[in-house]
């Protein structure tokens, strides 16, 4: 009988390695790589991290990498922030979601404030006034092709569609708030797809007498995962009053706040409405804006356009727009305050919806928000779309929104030929 040396109790097989763990360090230097390549947006940088987390770091699972998505879309802000947020927060606590949160943002936000200061001292040029008008036609067509994507795939109900037009009008109309929107949206998902279908079951229940067979909820787009095991460690429910920790900062009104504090107060709330991403915040940010008569319309646009064509979330325009109204201190002011909500919220509910994220009344108000945000998309088209001047911008926009809806293209490379070209137009005379 041979010896053979016995693993104590509970040892783990030989064959299995342990999964990295990231240091701190390592997260935050991995997410200042994906802030100063993440162009083309939040979407695409998810496409980017899952390569560089998943594939060659193996830090997460894909599975783990879902969850991870599926949450950072849940919550107001650029969604591939929040992911690293969420990451962060996984295996440092809030100390790494602060970390890799800031890491992801801090090379677009230099990189805004240093084209904010060219912009400020160089004025805009006979030269750079086609190019940033290009730029801006490129990116109505831009934020009109992702509303047109979001439609057809998540709008599909009657109701929904409603809810679509409601914010729509209400965003143009009204001038109504993109977090006043997503809780009309939230409401009407509640009301009219969980609400009506229970109603339909209670009666249904009347009539028959007997229990009935199940009935679940049908997904829309694609299907959420899965809750995680109750025991699993990086699901686990946040405390008992976690849903109710929202931040009470978006409704503070405070009168006497000084200049850079009215300001953080506005990108403060826009950043908490900024579900979607940045371009939902666009019309009441334009409205707030230009009724404090900070900056013009075409400044506006620009700031949009400068947000979008460098790496980082599009919600990096408030750093623009920060820095023409108070400098390098408005700059900093306006970028800490549009994504301390954003962050806040991941701190605070980013466990719970990864424990909830599955279950029926979360799923409603998800089929409630999303036509709320295609209404705000369509609303952003329609402000930024005022901005342009002549037909050759209008053609501009147009090709840009034909392009992007028929091939896939990155973004970026669509803003720099519409640049390019309305230049190369205008030194011919165009």
């Amino acid at each position: 009988m041979g010896a053979h040396a016995t693993p104590p109790p509970g040892a783990a097989p030989a064959t299995l390695s342990r999964r990295p763990r990231p240091t701190l360090p390592a997260l935050a230097r991995a997410s200042a790589w994906l802030g100063l390549t993440g162009f083309g947006g939040g979407l695409s940088v998810l496409g980017t991290m899952h390569d560089l987390l998943v594939e060659r770091r193996r830090w997460l699972t894909d599975r783990e990498f879902t969850v991870t998505a599926t949450v950072s879309q849940m919550l107001p802000g650029g969604a591939a922030a929040n992911a690293l947020a969420y990451t962060g927060l996984r295996f440092h606590g809030p100390a790494g979601a602060v970390a890799a949160y800031a890491a992801f943002i801090a090379p677009g936000a230099i990189g805004v404030t240093a084209l904010a200061a060219l912009y400020v001292r160089l004025g805009v040029t006979p030269t750079a006034a086609p190019l940033l008008a290009g730029l801006n036609a490129a990116v109505v067509g831009i934020v009109a092709s992702i509303t047109l994507q979001m439609l057809r795939a998540a709008v599909q109900r009657p109701w929904q569609m409603g809810v679509a037009a409601a914010t729509l009008l209400f965003s143009l109309g009204a001038a109504a708030s993109a977090g006043e929107m997503a809780a009309l949206g939230i409401g009407a998902g509640l009301v009219l797809d969980l609400g009506v279908k229970r109603m339909r079951l209670a009666r249904f229940q009347r009539r028959a007498r007997r229990p009935p067979p199940p009935v679940a909820l049908p997904d829309e787009g694609m299907p959420l995962p899965a809750p995680e095991r109750e025991d699993d460690p990086l699901a686990a429910p946040a405390s008992a009053d976690t849903p109710t920790r929202l931040p009470a900062l978006a409704l503070l009104s405070v009168p006497a706040l000084g200049a850079l504090g009215a300001m953080a107060l506005l990108f403060l709330r826009a950043g908490l409405g900024a579900y979607g991403g940045g371009f939902a915040i666009i019309p009441h940010l334009q409205a707030s804006v230009l009724a404090e008569h900070w900056i013009g319309p075409r400044q506006f646009a620009d700031a949009v356009a400068i947000g979008k064509l460098t790496p980082g979330p599009v919600l990096l325009m408030a750093t623009f727009i920060g820095y023409l109204v108070h400098g390098i201190a408005g700059a900093a002011v306006a970028t800490a305050a549009v994504f301390a909500g954003p962050l806040a919220l991941v701190l605070a509910v980013g466990a719970w919806l990864a424990r909830v994220r599955s279950r029926r009344p979360v799923r409603a108000a998800l089929r409630g928000l999303t036509p709320a945000v295609v209404g705000l998309m369509a609303a952003a088209a329609l402000a930024l779309g005022r901005s342009l001047e002549g037909r050759v911008e209008l053609a501009i926009a147009a090709a840009s929104l034909l392009t992007l809806v028929r091939f896939r293209v990155n973004p970026v490379l669509v803003m720099a030929l519409g640049g390019a070209v309305r230049l190369a137009l205008s030194l011919a005379g165009l």
